[in-house]
């Protein structure tokens, strides 16, 4: 276990101090926790990138911490009524068929690299930004029509980065020579 490995389980551990801060209401602490993982998230793939320690391990447990985090928010800031749960609903079921897909096509031996694309990295920059912006209205106790812009920004690059994925799938899948069997 290298160390932007353990600044990504740290992150990990962050998530339920979160969702307790927001639950009992102590928002500031919940914001704070939210931007200091966000920190971590971007310093540990610095720090990867700086002292060549990438890791199979890393590759798939960074964006796995992502995904927990910005869940867990969207779940939490949906139920405080700050996110509509349509979108909610949008990006878990998209994790969801990303995922899924990805463990079908690993099941069935194709060789996967977990390698984010562009639309990908745009679509979980603005679910995170909305989510802070988000937090800040709870925090701050009032409305953001930023909000409102981010929520469809983040609709858009959801869909279209879950497309992404799905057409990639499928042409792995299609490209038999690849398997890894």
């Amino acid at each position: 276990m290298n160390l932007p490995n353990l600044i990504t389980v740290f992150r990990i551990v962050l998530i339920p101090f979160f969702l307790n801060f927001l639950v009992y209401g102590y928002t500031d602490l919940a914001l704070i926790v939210f931007l200091v993982a966000g920190l971590t998230d971007a310093l540990d793939g610095a720090i990867a990138r700086m002292t060549k320690t990438k890791s199979e391990i890393g590759a798939a447990l960074d964006p796995l911490a992502d995904k927990m985090l910005a869940l867990a928010a969207f779940v939490a800031l949906t139920i405080l009524g700050k996110i509509p749960l349509w979108l909610t609903l949008t990006v878990v079921t998209r994790d969801v068929i990303v995922v899924t897909g990805s463990v079908i096509l690993y099941i069935q031996g194709y060789d996967l690299k977990i390698r984010p694309t562009i639309a990908g990295k745009m679509a979980t920059f603005f679910q995170l930004l909305l989510l802070a912006v988000a937090l800040l209205s709870v925090y701050m106790k009032r409305d953001f029509a930023a909000i409102d812009y981010l929520v469809w920004v983040a609709l858009a690059l959801t869909v279209a980065s879950g497309a992404q994925y799905v057409i990639r799938g499928f042409a792995l899948a299609g490209a038999g020579e690849q398997r890894a069997k």
